[in-house]
């Protein structure tokens, strides 16, 4: 966990990208940066007290400043200022209390930093960070050393090399896997098992038909911060056996009004003119009266992609899924609320994402690594994303009752993959014509349209009256899901499904002395599923040996699940905590997957048949902090186990659930050289087995597309040179893994490079990914379709953003 005490942010840069708030925005007058103020020049100031970081923006565009920030001012609060003050008065004013000081860099550009940075401090406390995705809201200070939030600023802070939101979080968290540089989401595995994606404590996943996409399509304009629970957990219903990871969006601030223009451009060194790719966001947020607003629009649009080794890397590497090459892609997302009155407002937010990828050519499996079949065009439709969401709610706060928030939601996605081309290996299966069983369907490739609505309610109930300190919080969830898996050509070629969920859940916290932070807590969740009789298409065997269609019988089933957690932290002394936890988390199987595969490869006809049912994950943890005034670590310990883990296994086509447990480590650490230099490290450690013939004896290794690679290793140093510019080196190594016989992936090391620099009243940036373009197998998606997929050759990024 990185804050305040432990200075994550100077682990991933400066807030030099968020400096120069000029100009004029939603209709609000503002003093131009161009009219700069010395030190000593008084001005007439009035800042309400709010957010620290807002506050010092604020302050900055009056007088003209930019800022660099180090240090991590997520949950810290400034007190208000009015008067006639100069900018030293009001900076002093601003930080007092916070842990920061300042310091003039130039004329025009103040650096704030925490003052453990400078030694002159034994120790600063744990700011008052909130986390939500516990639906509990809790300070992150009593919770596992494990829980990571990760800041506005961190998060611009990786754009320099970056935009994509799941190297964000690989970065900054141990525990998540190597990137396998594709759309989907399906080798995204946290501590070798499923990540749930919420968005504002909305769910993204579509569990009854894994469509992938998620992560990697969610605009990194639109997010405030981050919040990454590793272990199993259900707060927020199924999805979360191995971590839960909630997207904060922005929230637009009364009086506080920016707008921001950000652009990048980014090329491989291969072929800079064949794989350029420019994308431009316009972002603001602000308020009026009692209204508060915020959005961006995204663009971007990329061309070739291109390997360590020089060769153009197949746009459909992993058939069917995509990639990030040879594609167009908007996203437009907006919030709104309105404070009704104090401690009660209403607000509605939503995101609409279009992404189209055009593929030139067919990929060919049958070389090591796969490459471009440049002679075979690709005879498909595009790969397409249209999904839209909508979010809706009220916050409360009704005295004793408590505060909380009614959430109601409507997620619809359309989801078209790519079409793949036969081969005898690991596609021999293919969709033929309905009149016709020896031709292929030209519009054989696969769409998954899921909509998902429902409401939650979440309610923090204080009980000081009872226990000081402690708090009850409670709510319920009601949800709705409709799942279609269809071809192109409109064919059924999974059983449409239906799928009621209701859950109630609480969860009780409290400060036993101030050394001990005890919690604990119960769900209980009940689904409904109605799967549909279809009829299973026919297909093409190895092109020669048709399958007859075949009629699948559906059927009803009832889920359900009733998971527990606790957990105990105990501040051992202001440097050192430790943590012992147990949660329980589930995960509903996919069942679309199963009845894609009807009556082939042994698969039952039947649902009735199927045998399959929720997984339910134990996870058993221990960790600990220690956050000294140079040195910072985290390290924890972990087992997860279940009766029925879901395994597929690609070599036979066939889906199995058994039981399985999988052990792990993980440490993160961070050494200050110097007030300007310092230096870290993420490394994790992951096994799993599983009992394969069902005999109760956990006799195999789980697969590589659960497990790529057993070791992950980061390190990176983090400096600033000639003031202002700001520069961090970071390379990662996975280790090989051969537990699977005839199924070696090969390790990998890559190293990376980035730059922010302030100028010309915004910041210019500058990333360098794989910096030697060293080749390698990329382990993640190697794992998931069982032969070698290279990884992406060196990239260079150039971008430039200003605030106004």
């Amino acid at each position: 966990m990185k804050n305040t005490k432990m200075t994550k942010a100077r682990l991933l840069g400066t807030s030099a990208l968020v400096a120069a708030v000029l100009g004029v925005s939603f209709g609000v007058p503002m003093t131009s940066a161009n009219a700069q103020a010395s030190a000593t020049d008084t001005q007439a100031i009035t800042i309400d007290a709010g957010n620290l970081r807002a506050s010092l923006d604020q302050l900055a565009a009056q007088f003209g400043l930019q800022l660099i920030v180090q240090g991590d001012l997520s949950g810290l609060q400034a007190q208000s200022i009015s008067g006639e003050l100069d900018v030293t008065q009001a900076l002093s004013v601003l930080l007092a209390g916070s842990g920061h000081s300042f310091e003039f860099i130039t004329d025009d550009s103040v650096r704030v930093f925490p003052i453990t940075a400078q030694g002159t401090e034994s120790s600063v406390t744990l700011p008052n960070v909130v986390v939500s995705a516990t639906r509990s809201r809790r300070s992150i200070s009593s919770m596992s050393p494990t829980v990571v939030v990760i800041g506005r600023e961190q998060i611009e802070a990786q754009l320099a090399k970056t935009s994509d939101v799941t190297n964000v979080i690989r970065n900054s968290v141990p525990g998540f896997m190597f990137d396998d540089q594709s759309l989907i989401g399906s080798t995204e595995t946290f501590r070798g098992r499923d990540v749930q994606v919420l968005v504002d404590g909305i769910s993204r996943n579509t569990p009854l038909r894994n469509s992938s996409r998620i992560l990697s399509l969610i605009d990194v304009a639109q997010i405030e911060s981050i919040e990454v629970i590793p272990g199993s957990n259900a707060m927020n219903g199924d999805g979360a056996t191995g971590a839960t990871i909630n997207i904060i969006t922005k929230t637009g601030q009364v009086g506080e009004n920016t707008f921001v223009v950000d652009g990048h451009v980014r090329s491989y060194t291969d072929d800079i003119g064949e794989s350029f790719a420019p994308s431009l966001t316009l972002s603001g947020s602000g308020g009026v009266g009692a209204v508060d607003l915020a959005g961006s629009i995204t663009a971007s649009k990329t061309g070739n992609a291109y390997d360590g080794y020089g060769n153009q890397v197949p746009s459909d590497a992993m058939l069917g899924q995509g990639g990030f090459d040879n594609n167009e892609d908007l996203n437009v997302f907006g919030k709104a609320g309105v404070t009704v009155t104090e401690g009660h407002r209403l607000f509605f937010s939503t995101e609409v994402v279009r992404f189209r990828q055009d593929i030139d050519y067919f990929t060919d499996l049958t070389t090591d690594p796969v490459s471009v079949n440049y002679d075979k065009a690709y005879t498909g439709q595009p790969l397409e994303d249209e999904s839209q969401y909508f979010t809706g709610g009220y916050e409360y706060d009704f005295g004793k009752v408590g505060k909380g928030d009614l959430k109601l939601f409507y997620n619809d996605s359309y989801k078209q993959a790519a079409l793949s081309d036969f081969d005898a290996t690991h596609n021999n299966f293919q969709l033929a014509l309905a009149n016709n069983t020896s031709a292929l369907d030209p519009l054989g490739q696969s769409v998954i349209d899921t909509v998902k609505y429902g409401l939650k309610l979440s309610t923090d109930t204080s009980l000081d009256s009872v226990y000081d300190g402690m708090t009850l919080t409670w709510g319920g969830d009601l949800t709705f899901d409709d799942v279609k898996y269809r071809s192109v050509s409109g064919r059924d070629i999974g059983a449409p499904m239906e799928q009621d969920g209701k859950a109630v859940f609480a969860q009780l916290s409290a400060p036993v002395t101030r050394f001990v932070d005890l919690s604990g807590g119960v769900r209980y969740e009940k689904f409904d599923l109605t799967v549909d009789d279809y009829l299973r298409p026919n297909y093409l065997y190895n092109r020669t040996t048709p399958i007859a269609a075949a009629q699948f019988t559906g059927g009803n089933t009832s889920y359900n699940a009733v998971t527990y957690n606790a957990s105990a932290v105990v501040h051992w002394t202001e440097k050192l905590d430790t943590s012992f936890s147990y949660s329980e988390g589930f995960s509903v199987p996919d069942i679309g997957a199963y009845t894609r595969r009807a009556g082939i490869s042994g698969a039952p006809l039947n649902f009735a048949s199927l045998d399959v049912d929720a997984s339910k994950v134990k996870t058993y943890e221990i960790a600990t902090r220690y956050s000294g005034q140079d040195f910072r670590t985290t390290g924890a310990v972990y087992m997860s186990t279940n009766e029925r883990g879901d395994t597929f296994d690609s070599a036979t086509n066939k889906l199995s659930q058994q039981k399985e447990r999988i052990i792990g480590a993980e440490l993160t650490a961070e050494y200050d050289i110097s007030e300007d230099t310092y230096i870290g490290a993420l490394a994790s450690y992951v096994e799993g087995r599983y009992d394969k013939d069902k005999d109760g004896d956990l006799e195999e290794w789980l697969p590589n597309n659960r497990i790529p690679s057993p070791f992950r290793f980061t390190g990176y140093v983090d400096s600033y040179v000639w003031d202002d510019l700001n520069m961090r080196f970071d390379g990662t190594y996975t280790a090989p893994r051969s537990k699977i016989d005839d199924a070696k992936i090969d390790s990998s090391l890559v190293f990376n490079l980035s730059a922010h620099y302030p100028v010309l009243g915004g910041t210019a940036r500058l990333g360098v990914e794989n910096i030697f373009d060293a080749s390698y197998e990329n382990p993640a998606a190697s794992a998931l379709r069982g032969y070698s997929v290279a990884g992406h050759g060196r990239t260079i990024m150039m971008g430039f953003r200003r605030e106004f």
